[in-house]
């Protein structure tokens, strides 16, 4: 059964569960792979299913989506790293994966804890080869094809697969501190929403609807 309870008392209960340090940061883990999570689900609604969806946008504003196509597997790469980062430098601490094992107390499942992160750091290595020489910086030997190394090609199963290592990651260690299971709530006002409207819109316009031809500008 599903619990209706705020986001400050899940919180709670996970620093009631785990204490200060960790449950916060175990919180925080969780909220922002939720978010990805989101994101990536609305790019596959988007971008992820078949030829046809992507003729729909063609039809409507291609350039439009094309930028958001873009923007929106950046922001994956980006996202993956940042959760695979390390857990600080001399300047800052990092939100990441890499330091729920420090923060373990038992011997024992720390060490399980960061093997289990490391492996999940490995499977993101595609996602840091474009960050480091495209999205957070321009490798110009990459950009002229000048080396023999190209930027891998990334598959939605790719990500997917990366995703689920991570959520198996925070749920073990929930898991392991009683913590409820979460689930990822559906959107009802998001890509599948647009998606049904932007349909009716071509649909209407393509039977010669005058209602359409009024919003068009072109009565």
């Amino acid at each position: 059964m599903q619990r209706n309870i705020t986001i400050e008392e899940v919180r709670a209960e996970y620093v009631s569960l785990m204490g200060s340090d960790l449950g916060r940061l175990c919180y925080e883990l969780q909220d922002d792979l939720e978010w990805l999570r989101y994101k990536w689900g609305e790019f596959l609604e988007l971008f992820g299913k078949g030829p046809d969806r992507i003729e729909l946008f063609s039809k409507v504003a291609s350039n439009f989506f094309y930028f958001l196509q873009k923007l929106l597997y950046e922001d994956a790469m980006l996202h993956l790293c940042r959760l695979t980062d390390p857990p600080g430098n001399r300047c800052q601490e990092n939100l990441t994966l890499l330091r729920l094992a420090k923060l373990i107390p038992e011997q024992e499942f720390s060490a399980q804890v960061r093997k289990d992160a490391e492996e999940v750091r490995k499977k993101c290595e595609f996602a840091r080869k474009w960050r480091n020489k495209r999205l957070a910086h321009t490798d110009l030997m990459s950009l002229r094809n000048e080396r023999a190394s190209p930027l891998p090609s990334v598959t939605s199963q790719d990500v997917e697969g990366v995703l689920e290592s991570m959520r198996a990651l925070l749920n073990s260690v929930e898991q392991h501190y009683d913590i409820p299971p979460s689930a990822l709530a559906h959107d009802p006002f998001g890509a599948t929403s647009l998606v049904h409207f932007l349909e009716q819109v071509v649909r209407a316009r393509e039977n010669g609807d005058h209602r359409w031809i009024e919003l068009d500008g072109h009565a």
